[in-house]
């Protein structure tokens, strides 16, 4: 597929190939459509990065820009350099000076350099209520939330979340690092909505006639403020028109009658009469029973590697994401636009992907994803079918798979197939997740051709 061929917004896509290529190509058809960014980009760790970019071009987001279209946010990226990780072409770079691997390989503006096109075409394929999650460690937070506020404007900034990814242990010099930060911009604050989730415990839920209810059955109180312990604060149906006029009766009996609210026996019976007392019970389908995302999300790392082997895909990384994470933030946008469009460019081992495709599980919806990842080797003893390298997983930390990324021991995980490159593999884990949750919308596999800027299907 040319890039200037037509094609619906909505379908979900795996696209292999350098990111800002792909950003770029996907312009023409997916301008202001994605409702949910979620990237999870490499740390500045010290490793060379594999992406074509020149880093020590003083970056600005007016030049970043220059290509666009209509506004500062919305031009067109010109192509960036070469660097030494990469000649641009498929070719080895030429051998990199001390001044440049140290440029490339730990500087922060370096970094910045790198994210800040991304930032810009990300900024704009998205909605006007769109929002984008940048998944960050500590090493880089701080610059990356600057970053960001010159990308999407620091009144769009909606906060930082925090996700508890450990419990403690570890053999840290100083602590214990247990969490990451996740910043998140709206394109404009003033369309986004307020991020949600479920009603939690002591949320209690029935089922009621074949559909999943929220019931809360203290709606009514007989007073607000402090309790007496012993003393029941319900204000039973018997005692409404006493307590609070012949006025509120009505209006509990009129949505009682329009199925908003029921009534439940409650307490002891009396002892005379033998009948009960009746609780004002309000019904919710719980679908539409939210409360506000809480700012501390916990969600173990470990659960990400649990995700792959129930794919038959262990050993192959250390720290991929948890798809539930992933799944809680794309639900939190899109908890009423279940057919909304969710953007990966960093896309690592998948993990958007199946949080999307299991997102319409649990609510029958029909969002779609859209997936970037680079060829990157996975340089591993899988790929060699030796049970006695010990390499690296990863290319780079971070993009889904935090730091590490080395192999686990054949031992502890079953054999998974042999992938030459990270979006081999995510293609694969993708395939795997769509019959698991049963995903029956077309994905399309492509890759990106750097010198036309065309996709093409693979």
């Amino acid at each position: 597929m040319s890039r200037s061929a037509a094609r619906l917004p909505h379908e979900s896509l795996v696209i292999e190939g350098d990111n800002l290529d792909v950003l770029r190509a996907l312009l023409p058809t997916h301008r202001g459509s994605v409702r949910v960014v979620y990237i999870d980009p490499p740390y500045n760790t010290g490793n060379a990065h594999t992406y074509r970019d020149s880093f020590r071009a003083p970056g600005a987001f007016a030049a970043a820009h220059a290509a666009t279209g209509s506004s500062p946010q919305s031009q067109a990226v010109a192509p960036e350099a070469p660097t030494a990780a990469s000649a641009g072409d498929g070719s080895a770079a030429p051998k990199a000076s001390a001044e440049e691997r140290l440029l490339t390989r730990s500087s922060h503006s370096a970094w910045l350099d790198f994210m800040r096109p991304r930032l810009a075409l990300a900024r704009e394929l998205m909605r006007d209520d769109g929002v984008l999650f940048l998944h960050i460690d500590d090493r880089e937070q701080a610059y990356a939330q600057l970053l960001g506020h010159e990308a999407f404007g620091e009144a769009n900034f909606l906060g930082t979340l925090i996700h508890q990814r450990a419990k403690g242990g570890g053999q840290a010099r100083f602590f214990v690092r247990g969490h990451d930060y996740i910043h998140v911009w709206a394109r404009d604050i003033e369309a986004a909505g307020p991020l949600v989730t479920e009603k939690k415990p002591p949320a209690r839920y029935e089922v009621i006639g074949g559909r999943r209810m929220l019931i809360e059955d203290d709606v009514l109180r007989v007073s607000f403020g402090t309790y007496v312990r012993g003393q029941e604060r319900r204000l039973m149906y018997e005692d409404i028109e006493a307590v609070r006029g012949p006025a509120k009766l009505a209006e509990v009996d009129r949505r009682i009658d329009a199925g908003e609210l029921t009534l439940r026996p409650w307490g002891d019976p009396d002892p005379v009469t033998g009948e009960h007392r009746h609780a004002v019970v309000r019904l919710t389908p719980a679908e539409e029973a939210t409360s506000k995302l809480y700012s501390i999300i916990r969600v173990m790392g470990s659960e990400g590697r649990t995700d792959l082997e129930e794919l038959g895909l262990g050993g192959v990384f250390s720290y991929p994401k948890p798809v539930e994470l992933v799944r809680t933030l794309v639900e939190a946008v899109t908890w009423h636009d279940r057919e909304a469009v969710v953007l990966d460019f960093f896309a690592g081992s998948g993990t958007t992907a199946q949080a999307v495709m299991e997102a319409n599980a649990r609510d029958g919806g029909s969002r779609s994803f859209v997936l970037v990842q680079k060829p990157e080797p996975v340089a591993s003893r899988l790929r060699a079918g030796r049970g006695t390298d010990t390499g690296r997983g990863r290319a780079r930390p971070g993009a889904d798979e935090e730091a590490a990324g080395s192999v686990e021991a054949p031992s502890t995980r079953a054999a998974a197939p042999a992938f030459s490159t990270i979006s081999e593999f995510c293609v694969e884990r993708v395939r795997r997740a769509a019959v698991r949750h049963e995903h029956t919308g077309r994905i399309g596999i492509f890759a990106v051709d750097a010198s036309t800027g065309d996709l093409r299907p693979v």
